[in-house]
């Protein structure tokens, strides 16, 4: 299976994005969307699986990885994020990445993998970037994604209570990177309950993640507490209306959680019982599913979307 990478420039930002070709591509094509402080390279392993029977891409998202990290607000904000999503999966640069090699498109959203349209998986902070790009153009979304897979994400302030709480909480966040620097504050970050589970994986995994973290710039990740954090998504009441239409546009959503996480394994069971999308709960497993539990959450992700 070849891996490379490619660029896509959006409103004078550029992206990089890694792409895994696959030859026997049966399956519809996936685009990754990683978590804060990660990169494209956090979903290595899991798209070395998914690429046996489809094309895979993940994004570096603004200000993360090999994208570009303006000193501007404006490309950081998750309205803008999302917008920059829809670009990438409509544009030709997109489409030619998520078409299996060797089969001709037509330069249109729906030519990719022939007729199949890709699958849009997005993990914490890429789940909020998925999401608004879902609510801001709904029918949009359902036109050019064949589904949509959120894991450990959020689902938006329920008040606003919740998001001036939210709000500040990203602002203190904003501020300790750029009081403390970068190692300081990933020392704290690590210590938070929602990452407990991960001080259990083997050292050399411990070892990775914490590179890939210290390999981000203070600043630029500042400015996605600020812009891009809890605080900045849609209503929750918005939020699940867009995953109702999307049911019904034929763009089904899969939830992913983990046992072990507590606030987001109660997401997911909410949305079962309110029958807006399938769920899947993996047993052993915390915030991040696809790096505690590979196997789990490829099997979680099987026969999706139908």
């Amino acid at each position: 299976m070849a891996k490379r990478e490619g660029f896509f420039r959006h409103d004078g930002v550029r992206y990089r994005f890694a792409v895994w070709e696959s030859e026997g591509a049966e399956a519809a094509p996936v685009v990754l969307l990683h978590g804060f402080a990660q990169s494209a390279a956090s979903w290595d392993g899991i798209a070395e699986f998914l690429g046996r029977t489809r094309s895979v891409v993940a994004l570096d998202l603004v200000g993360h990885g090999g994208s570009d990290r303006p000193e501007g607000a404006d490309a950081y904000a998750l309205g803008a994020q999302g917008e920059m999503l829809l670009a990438y999966l409509a544009s030709p640069v997109g489409v030619a990445a998520l078409a299996a090699p060797g089969r001709s498109n037509g330069g249109s959203a729906s030519a990719a993998q022939g007729s199949r349209k890709p699958l849009v998986v997005g993990y914490s902070m890429g789940g909020r970037v998925a999401l608004a790009a879902a609510s801001s153009q709904p029918e949009t979304f359902a036109r050019i994604a064949g589904g949509l897979v959120l894991e450990s994400a959020g689902l938006g302030p329920v008040d606003e209570h919740e998001r001036e709480d939210a709000a500040e909480r990203d602002a203190r966040n904003a501020a300790a990177l750029r009081r403390d620097g970068l190692s300081a504050f990933m020392d704290a970050w690590e210590r938070l309950d929602l990452f407990a589970t991960q001080r259990d994986l083997p050292a050399s995994a411990r070892e990775r993640m914490r590179a890939s973290r210290l390999a981000n710039d203070a600043e630029a990740l500042a400015r996605t507490f600020e812009h891009a954090g809890q605080h900045a998504m849609p209503a929750r009441v918005d939020v699940l209306a867009v995953l109702a239409s999307l049911r019904v546009s034929g763009a089904p959503v899969r939830y992913i959680a983990g046992a072990l996480d507590v606030k987001y394994r109660t997401l997911a069971e909410g949305l079962e019982d309110e029958g807006l999308c399938e769920v899947r709960i993996v047993a052993g497993a915390g915030h991040n599913v696809h790096l505690e539990a590979p196997a789990a959450y490829l099997r979680a992700l099987e026969g999706f979307p139908g």
